[in-house]
């Protein structure tokens, strides 16, 4: 069984910007809240950092701190930011021989963080993936993450890559991009996923763009999902938890209840647990506590990766 993972995505510098008891707007329900800032206002930061991020670097960071070599296939800028990135991964222990380097602007990200939520702005260049770069004789299982609006020709060779490996299984997080731009490309990798990994909101906009939690049971979407060709179907629900669908049993498990700091990075954290554990030959039910728990470790500090768990960590507490 594979130990190996090649995580396919985005790799950003991201920068954090905490502010405190930002101006905030809500509907009568605080179901949906805006915050607010006057036009030329100077707003006072409590505190600036910067890490590494991209959900595949993140998760490329995540699964290496658990104990699987993990290779990222990515693209810089020639830039300082670039090289930023570079040595970061380096540090972390990812192996970086397919994270290449172009002319345009290292991809970025600005986290305004405030009351445990944040706020991210993104810039993303139009980069082309192209995988015939990357050698993959022994190159183990693949997580494919966002990678921009522009997927078709990088999918194509995704469903290739699955046809042409027997055994390789393919763990999937599409990003905001492509569930936005790509839904036709989304469509036609469906059916070669092995385990999607998203959350409510996105495993609905993958069943139809129109459809919303509340027209649907959860797991009647889980379900649905697997019609279209998908093994196994985990969704991921902030505090509400996961629910888990495989064909053979639909199954829920809660959430780990801690102190939020910033919640940066908790998706890419509970991706990294569950992709471990069955690295590992771990059952659905004890991947998905690796996941809750990584995930409850990184959103009690600011920054996508800066809690996240080792191997001895995650099972001495899922042992527990």
């Amino acid at each position: 069984m594979s130990k190996k993972l090649l995580a396919i995505g985005h790799a950003t510098l991201d920068t954090f910007y905490k502010i405190e008891s930002p101006d905030m707007v809500c509907d009568i329900l605080h179901e949906k809240c805006q915050v607010c800032f006057g036009f030329g206002d100077k707003v006072p930061v409590e505190d600036v950092r910067y890490s590494i991020g991209g959900g595949a670097a993140n998760v490329a960071v995540g699964v290496t701190a658990l104990g699987i070599e993990t290779y990222l296939y990515s693209i810089v800028g020639d830039d300082l930011k670039g090289k930023d990135v570079l040595d970061q991964l380096k540090t972390h222990g990812v192996n970086s021989k397919y994270v290449f380097v172009d002319d345009l602007p290292t991809d970025q990200a600005f986290i305004l963080s405030y009351t445990n939520e944040r706020t991210i702005f993104t810039h993303n260049s139009n980069r082309k993936y192209d995988l015939t770069k990357v050698v993959f004789d022994d190159i183990g299982d693949v997580f494919l993450s966002s990678v921009g609006n522009k997927v078709s020709h990088l999918y194509d060779q995704v469903i290739q890559l699955v046809k042409d490996n027997v055994g390789l299984r393919l763990f999937y997080n599409p990003g905001s991009r492509e569930l936005l731009n790509a839904y036709e490309d989304i469509q036609r990798i469906v059916p070669y996923i092995d385990y999607l990994i998203a959350n409510v909101e996105e495993g609905c906009t993958i069943l139809n763009q129109g459809l919303t939690r509340n027209n649907i049971e959860i797991e009647d979407l889980t379900n649905l999902l697997r019609e279209k060709g998908i093994k196994t179907v985990i969704l991921t629900d902030a505090e509400n938890g996961v629910y888990v669908n495989s064909g053979a049993g639909f199954f829920h498990t809660d959430s780990v209840k801690t102190e939020v700091q910033e919640m940066t990075g908790a998706g890419d954290a509970f991706a990294s647990g569950f992709i471990s554990a069955i690295l590992y030959g771990k059952d659905l039910h004890e991947a998905t506590l690796w996941g809750v728990n990584n995930s409850s470790s990184v959103i009690k500090i600011v920054g996508a990766q800066n809690g996240l768990l080792n191997y001895d960590e995650i099972t001495k507490i899922v042992n527990a």
